[in-house]
């Protein structure tokens, strides 16, 4: 009995051993991740040799996959709101959703300058991932937190980022709820293709 009660013991213990690795190692390998990304999206931004158009594509190619959109999408849409759609509604609203936040975070990179990236230790939160990181300029700081969650298929993928405390999400299901507690989905809809084309 005691034998056996030994056995269990130390087989959780070298469960639980193995996990902390395993979790040391996931959060080791999204600030590497991390800090290789924002390394070659700051060297083509500060080439002039590249036109911007040709950057802006290379940027999109390295950002891209990091980003879960069709999630980021169905958070700042909302629960209630996405049940009530039709699996074509979600489809188009993914898609235009998808081009917005391209949009809005290749128009921030317009914006950088001589800014140092300074990238913290990842942060265990529940099942989830923080990764702090700071631009910093002469004496100024502004803090940008990403947030991640573990995909099946993909991986570790950001699901949110935190701007100065501001949540994209938040921010964009507030909007999102006015529109929609005055005007249709499918207003929505053709305000999210205006702002693509314009």
């Amino acid at each position: 009995m005691q034998h056996h009660f030994l056995k269990i013991f130390f087989t959780i213990v070298t469960f639980l051993t193995l996990s902390t690795v395993l979790q040391a190692d996931e959060l080791r390998e999204i600030k590497q991740m991390m800090k290789q990304n924002i390394s070659e999206v700051t060297t083509l931004i500060q080439d002039k040799s590249v036109a911007k158009e040709a950057r802006d594509r290379e940027i999109e190619t390295i950002i891209s996959p990091l980003f879960d959109f069709g999630l980021m999408g169905r958070l700042s849409l909302g629960k209630q709101t996405w049940k009530k759609i039709s699996k074509e509604e979600r489809k188009a609203f993914t898609e235009l959703f998808k081009k917005r936040v391209r949009q809005s975070y290749m128009s921030k990179l317009d914006l950088y300058t001589d800014e140092v990236v300074v990238i913290d230790d990842p942060i265990k939160v529940k099942n989830r991932v923080h990764l702090p990181t700071h631009l910093m300029r002469k004496n100024e700081k502004r803090d940008v937190l990403y947030k991640f969650y573990k995909s099946k298929k993909s991986g570790w993928m950001i699901y949110d980022v935190d701007i100065l405390g501001v949540s994209i999400i938040q921010t964009y299901r507030t909007q999102f709820s006015g529109i929609l507690k005055k005007e249709s989905f499918a207003a929505l809809l053709e305000k999210l293709k205006s702002n693509e084309n314009s």
